[in-house]
């Protein structure tokens, strides 16, 4: 377990999240709260990547037909 030291105001603003969203501890809260910016940066990621199919008019199952037979080339040499 480790201790950081955080401004009064910020440690005030964690405690009323904390309070909202019916957290048991700070370490559940901050664990969540990282969970769910993982989560966003992975649905960004996604949106970008589906913009990018849409850009180059691919479809999500003709990419994955054409990566089929790459994705078997790079197993053969490999394993």
């Amino acid at each position: 377990m480790k201790t950081i030291a955080i401004p009064e105001e910020l440690h005030k603003e964690i405690m009323k999240l904390k309070i909202e969203k019916g957290s048991k501890n700070t370490s559940e809260l901050i664990k969540n709260l990282v969970f769910e910016y993982k989560q966003q940066k992975f649905l960004e990621a996604s949106k970008l990547f589906r913009d990018k199919l849409k850009e180059k008019n691919v479809s999500l199952a003709s990419l994955l037909k054409n990566s089929k037979k790459i994705r078997e080339e790079i197993a053969d040499e490999w394993f």
